[in-house]
Formats: structure tokens, C-alpha cells, sequence
């Protein structure tokens, strides 16, 4: 290891969260923010950068040096580069240099609690006897959510209307359906858990492969008849590509060492989410390049106008 990489870091490291507080990104970023520590022996601050689908983030992180680092998601590192490519204002792959994939949370198919419907089926019953009425939350127009609304609504054969709520963030749209000002959501299990379990929200499926451990009545999506629909909500540790190499390797090695914890898998696992961390910097590279392929496909196939 070179004495650059060995001294590395010698004064706090910001951790950008392009997300408001309360969200799934910045549990995740709290956590591993707090593992890093004691691996590397620095402190590693939390700092929310909001503002245009994650970009005002990635436009910080471009310019920054090994001292910025962004917790970004499925949203802001994969889907956001290829919908919004023009409103970036530089080219993602060759500015942003992927160090490893942190987390995956599984999504839930949630209603509001005041909807007649106990499943899937039944849902698609009462949107069909409420055509062009059934509200779904997103972030944003664009946002992973919002394409699998999207993609379930076609698939189901009913109308679904998207309502844009882009502050507050996961929080923000659990209030909302709670407020019955939304209809239905697709919102990451761990904020998802806890208003299902307070009877606040309704939920219909689950979009990983399995099963919830705390919710082993709610069936998949594939098992409710709708498989394939559900984006992996993960997060991962990204920066500039002015980082030298061999300090991005010296992050990859502290994030496997990090989520290697018992704190950190309890943690996480308590929370419904999987620890996926990558083999290396240039395997989630590769794998996020292949996400954003198939996000391509996935706008021209649901023609998608957003810029």
C-alpha cells in the first residue's frame, strides 16, 4: 500500500446523502458511516445534498477530492445518469468512480389502511371500479418507484396517476398515504415496517424474492402473479474520479471490513435489508454500467418523457 493510501484519512470525511433525513439512504449511510469509523479511525459526517433527482449531489461529488464521498442509491447512480443525462452537465461514467454496493432493501407493494382490498388481486379489483382515481407517491417522476408503479399498472391492466411529493422523502410519502392523499406506494421495507406493523398502511407484496421475516403473511409479488416487477433498492459509496486509485481500493477494503460487523449485520438485518458488499471497485463499476443498459431499454419500452 502506498504512504498516500496508508495516511488515508487524516481529517473528517463527508458522506453526501442526496436524500432528506428519515429515508433508507441515510440509515444506511449513518451505519456504515459509523463502522468506517472505528476501521479507519476518522470521523465520517453526515451531509444532506438535496435538490434535482440527486444531481445537485453528483455535481458536488465530481469536483471533490478522497475528503467527499456520496451514498447514492438505485436512484441517483443508476437511474437518474440515463434519464436525466442532459441536466448533469458532465459525462457520469467518466467523472464518478464506484467504490462498492452497500445495501440492498427490499420494497413493499403498500396501500392505504382505508382501501378495500386485502391483496394484489383485490387491489386491481377496486382500481378497476375507480379507473383514473388510484394515486401513486413518488419522490420524483423518474424514480424507481414510480417506473414499477408504472410497469404494475400496464401489466394489471388499470390506470395509475402519479403524484409527485419530492420533499420529505420516504417519510414524507408514508405521511401522505397515511393522510389518504395517495392510493398506493412502492416504499422500502424498513420504513414500509414500521407503519405496517402500527396498522397506519396496508401491505399487499413484497418485491424481493422472498418473503419478509417480519411479515411472512405478505406474499411476494411473484407469488401475488405480477413476477419480475420491483427495482433492488440498493445503496453504494461512490467518488470523484479524482480520487487516486489506490485510495478507492483502501475504501473498498475498510467498506468489506465494515459491513463484516456483527453490529453492522444486525443492524441492517433488523431493518430488513441485505449486505451486498462488492468483490471490487471495478466489479460495481461493471455492474452499475449493466444497470444503466437496462435502464435505457426501460425508457424507450415505457416511453418516458422527462427531459
Amino acid at each position: 500500500m502506498s504512504t498516500l493510501a496508508s495516511a488515508y484519512p487524516e481529517k473528517p470525511v463527508r458522506l453526501l446523502v442526496p436524500f432528506p433525513p428519515g429515508g433508507s439512504t441515510e440509515f444506511a449511510a449513518k451505519t456504515v458511516a459509523g463502522q468506517l469509523e472505528k476501521v479507519l479511525g476518522q470521523s465520517f459526517v453526515i451531509e444532506h445534498k438535496l435538490g434535482d433527482y440527486g444531481i445537485a449531489a453528483l455535481r458536488e461529488l465530481v469536483v471533490a477530492d478522497a475528503y467527499t464521498l456520496l451514498v447514492g442509491s438505485v436512484n441517483t447512480n443508476s437511474i437518474a445518469p440515463v434519464l436525466f443525462r442532459k441536466r448533469l452537465g458532465f459525462d457520469y461514467e467518466s467523472a464518478i468512480t464506484p467504490i462498492s454496493r452497500l445495501t440492498e432493501f427490499p420494497s413493499v407493494f403498500v396501500t392505504r389502511a382505508s382501501v378495500p382490498a386485502n391483496s394484489v388481486q383485490e387491489f386491481i379489483a377496486y382500481a378497476r371500479e375507480t379507473w383514473g382515481r388510484v394515486r401513486n407517491g413518488t419522490d420524483w417522476i423518474g424514480s424507481y418507484a414510480d417506473i414499477d408503479a408504472v410497469i404494475f399498472g400496464r401489466k394489471a391492466g388499470i390506470d395509475v396517476v402519479n403524484v409527485e411529493r419530492p420533499s420529505g422523502g420516504a417519510d414524507g410519502l408514508l405521511e401522505a398515504l397515511v393522510n389518504n392523499e395517495l392510493d398506493m406506494i412502492f416504499l422500502n421495507a424498513r420504513t414500509a415496517g414500521r407503519a405496517i406493523q402500527a396498522g397506519r398502511i396496508r401491505g399487499l407484496a413484497v418485491t424481493g424474492p422472498d418473503r419478509l421475516a417480519g411479515f411472512p403473511e405478505i406474499p411476494t409479488m411473484a407469488e401475488a402473479g405480477f413476477a419480475g416487477i420491483g427495482t433492488s433498492h440498493w445503496h453504494g459509496l461512490f467518488a470523484s474520479r479524482r480520487v487516486p486509485p489506490e485510495i478507492v481500493s483502501r475504501l473498498h477494503v475498510s467498506v468489506v471490513r465494515a459491513l463484516d460487523s456483527e453490529e453492522a449485520r444486525s443492524t441492517f438485518g433488523n431493518a430488513g435489508a441485505r449486505l451486498v458488499p462488492s468483490a471490487s471497485p471495478a466489479a460495481f463499476a461493471a455492474e452499475v454500467k449493466a444497470e444503466m443498459a437496462e435502464w435505457e431499454k426501460v425508457k424507450a419500452d415505457i416511453a418516458l418523457k422527462i427531459e
